[in-house]
Order: structure tokens, then C-alpha cells, then sequence
């Protein structure tokens, strides 16, 4: 079905894709959904064992048991799209299998939350969308409209994530947070007397992206390509912008992205 009522899902094979794909993350992060519960009785601490207490009168102390819990802590993934023109084609097609698949991973685990965003311009204008939040969004919403999203406009970066940071969510004692970015390219926008690129948009973006991090959320940005990219002015900048979070990948290994989520997740 390509067409549903104004909305012509051209990528909707991607979004199926991903369903596939994170169906089977999906599982592999079962782990994170369980409580283990461990019992060390024959202790000198903690709460009497009441079958040791006959064992009192012979003179053992070790009449105690304390119970251990081990539990994954919740953890929050914010991934970020650039969907600027660029971004069509191969990166896009690739790019919108791995967020769906992310989406239906979290989706099947009860201490895992997601957002996405895509960001690029509207109207000479930088614009960002949340497109998907899971703790409000059903997965319906990424099953049925994702197919209709495609790349468009330009590169406006580190201006949308001012815009949008009073909405990531910071680490405390309980969760775990995530800020993964996913671009082709260094950042641009002009319009009305504005203009953002070169080394001062880069400068921004950094200071951004240092204050996401500020905040305790572990960033990760991977600079989607072509092999000629590589080496290239572009990947100077994208270094610049994200630092120690920068990763390089083909288009053809974009699936890199959800491997290394899911090492994550499984982290203690």
C-alpha cells in the first residue's frame, strides 16, 4: 500500500525492515526486563534464618541470610536525525531501518524509553520534530507513518539541539541516558539575514553537544557516508562537532548502530 490518505509511504520497506531487525534485538535485550534474585544465608549479618535456629544451642552464629537483588537500571535512548537532503538515498533507506529497529527493541522492553527526532528547515527556518516518544507514543505511530518521512532542506545541527535539550533526560541514581546522533556532513543554514556554518556552526555544535554531556548523558554520533567521505574536510568537522563520540560508517554498515545499542543496554 503506497498510499494512505495525503501520505505516500515511499519507505515503508525500510520501516518493515526494521520491524524484522528489531523484533530480533528486541529479544536479545529480554535480559534487561529481569530481576535476579540471589539468597547467601549461613551470615553473621542480616535477618535469622529461622530453619538455623535450632542450631543456636550448638554454638553456630552463622544463623543469618540477607537477599541480594540484581536488576538492569531504566535506561533512556534520544536518537537524532539529520534529514537534511543529503541524507537520501542508501543513508536514508539504512538509517530508517536502524531507528525502527531501536523503537521496536525499546518497544518490547518495560525499562528501556526512546525519542526521535529528525531536524533540518522549513519555511528558511531550522526545524526539529518529535517524531516518536515511547512514553506517551504507541509503536503503531512508527509502524504506520515512518514510511512517509524522507530527507529534505539543509544542515541546521547544533541549532535544533538548543531548541530541543530541556527535553533530554539527565542520569540520576536510576536511570541511564543516551544521546545518539546520526548525520552526513557538517552544518549549514542561511536564511533571512542568518547564516550558520563553517567554524563558528562547528563551535556551537560542540558547545552543545558538551552540554548534553554536562548533563550525564553518554553521547554517541555517527557520520553516515560514502567510502570518498572519509578523510575528507567533512570528517575534520565531524570530529570537531562531536568529539570522542564521533564514529565513522558506511552506508552499508549502518547496522553497526543498533550492535553497539545493544551493548549498551546490557550494560550494568
Amino acid at each position: 500500500e503506497w498510499r494512505t490518505n495525503t501520505i505516500r509511504l515511499f519507505y515503508q520497506e525500510s520501516v518493515n525492515k526494521g520491524i524484522k531487525l528489531g523484533t530480533m534485538l528486541g529479544k536479545k535485550l529480554q535480559v534487561r526486563g529481569e530481576d535476579r534474585t540471589t539468597v547467601f544465608n549461613r551470615q553473621k549479618i542480616g535477618k535469622i534464618d529461622k530453619r538455623m535456629i535450632s542450631s543456636l544451642g550448638f554454638g553456630n552464629q552463622n544463623v543469618f541470610q540477607f537477599t541480594e537483588l540484581d536488576s538492569y537500571k531504566n535506561a533512556n535512548l534520544h536518537v537524532s536525525i539529520d534529514a537534511s537532503g543529503s541524507m537520501g538515498g542508501d543513508k536514508w533507506d539504512q538509517t530508517m531501518v536502524n531507528v525502527v529497529a531501536l523503537c521496536k527493541a525499546v518497544d518490547m522492553i518495560q525499562n528501556l524509553s526512546i525519542q526521535v527526532t529528525f531536524r533540518t528547515t522549513s519555511n528558511n527556518l531550522p526545524y526539529i520534530v518529535m517524531a516518536y516518544d515511547s512514553r506517551v507514543d504507541k509503536f503503531s505511530k512508527v509502524k504506520k507513518m515512518f514510511g512517509g518521512l524522507g530527507p529534505g532542506g539543509t544542515t541546521p545541527e547544533g541549532l535544533c539541539f538548543e531548541a530541543i535539550m530541556k527535553s533530554f533526560i539527565p542520569i540520576n541514581n536510576d536511570m541511564d541516558s543516551y544521546f545518539l546522533n546520526l548525520s552526513d556532513g557538517q552544518p549549514y543554514f542561511g536564511g533571512r539575514g542568518f547564516y550558520y556554518s563553517g567554524d563558528d556552526a562547528e563551535r556551537h555544535t560542540a558547545k552543545m553537544v558538551k552540554m548534553i554531556e554536562s548533563m550525564g548523558i553518554k553521547t554517541l554520533s555517527y557520520f553516515i557516508g560514502e567510502k570518498y567521505d572519509y578523510g575528507s574536510y567533512m570528517e575534520r568537522s565531524f570530529k570537531t562537532m562531536y568529539g570522542k563520540g564521533a564514529k565513522f560508517v558506511d552506508v552499508t554498515n549502518v547496522n553497526q548502530i543498533t550492535k553497539t545499542m545493544n551493548q549498551l543496554f546490557l550494560q550494568k
